[in-house]
């Protein structure tokens, strides 16, 4: 299952070329601010994910729901396409009551988060 879902996942572009472009515009007069607002979401996203780590080890079933439904919201508000996904798909699994299956896929998301951040360096602070 884990296979197809990252080769499923990875069908998905890392952002939303829609959203960026939008994000760009509006960030034009200061390009920094768009450096700013993706260096806080790096670190939201990686204290977000310790604390879904840490809410799964406890099964703290709603610590570990909302972190994820909050950074479903981070990652589709500035185009975070492929994690968006990702978190979309354990979300679900949550509403579902599915948890454990949720966290089950916490390794695949920090994979998606890692190809995140390099694209994120690559892409947008480094350019």
């Amino acid at each position: 299952m884990r296979a197809d879902l990252m080769k499923e996942n990875s069908q998905f572009p890392v952002f939303n070329e829609k959203t960026m472009a939008m994000l760009r515009k509006s960030t034009a007069s200061n390009p920094l601010y768009l450096n700013e607002l993706f260096e806080n979401f790096m670190d939201d996203a990686s204290e977000l994910i310790a604390e879904m780590e840490s809410a799964g080890e406890k099964d703290e079933f709603e610590q570990y729901y909302n972190s994820v439904h909050t950074l479903k919201g981070l990652c589709g508000t500035i185009g975070c396409s492929r994690m968006f996904e990702m978190l979309k798909f354990m979300d679900s699994l949550n509403k579902e009551q599915n948890f454990d299956q949720s966290k089950g896929h916490l390794s695949d998301l920090k994979n998606v988060f890692e190809e995140t951040v390099h694209a994120i360096k690559t892409q947008i602070i480094g350019s």
